[in-house]
């Protein structure tokens, strides 16, 4: 949670700190697309599932670099063919996103911009009816940005997260590949 506060404090600093260039780098966007999560608790994998996801942005653009708040959220089911953790199977898992990114344009073409990007966040994952817990971890991704005019943007990214979760006494390893595409309104 300190981080997310870090992070809003950075962008509210980069915004009062720079008012006769904000016109064009704060941007707030939507975003949906495909999470594919794989899981594992004590040593049982289970199968990989995909699920539409769906969620928010908000972030301030200066030159090349980016500074973002994103959420989203995603529903996945638990399917496994082992008896090992019996109550687990075919449970429905909901899990959301809260953090911030770093976004590094690589080629600042015109239209067309490229980016790396990089965050740390709050993940949380419910399995019904078993337990709930909240985690930071971190996560890599890249994308492209292509500009639409000066105050629309359409984005499409990748992004590979990592968490681990304390999920009923048992360690909970997600691993989540989120595949999404969004609009961005650019201020």
């Amino acid at each position: 949670m300190k981080r997310t506060i870090a992070g809003i404090a950075i962008i509210a600093t980069l915004v009062v700190a720079a008012p006769e260039v904000r016109a064009g780098i704060v941007y707030l966007g939507i975003q949906g697309g495909v999470s594919r999560q794989k899981a594992s608790v004590s040593g049982v994998k289970f199968d990989a599932d995909s699920s539409f996801l769906y969620g928010a942005r908000a972030g301030v653009r200066v030159m090349t670099l980016a500074v973002e708040l994103n959420y989203f959220q995603a529903a996945h089911n638990l399917f496994t063919g082992s008896l090992a953790l019996p109550g687990w199977n075919d449970r429905a898992i909901d899990y959301n996103y809260l953090g911030v990114n770093v976004l590094w344009t690589i080629l600042p073409l015109p239209v067309i911009h490229p980016f790396l990007t990089v965050g740390y966040g709050y993940y949380t994952a419910d399995v019904r009816n078993i337990d709930k817990d909240k985690s930071g971890g971190f996560n890599v991704g890249a994308g492209v940005e292509l500009m639409l005019g000066k105050s629309f943007s359409l984005l499409a990214e990748g992004k590979y997260h990592r968490v681990s979760l304390d999920i009923d006494t048992e360690r909970m390893k997600l691993g989540n590949f989120t595949l999404s595409g969004g609009l961005n309104f650019t201020f």
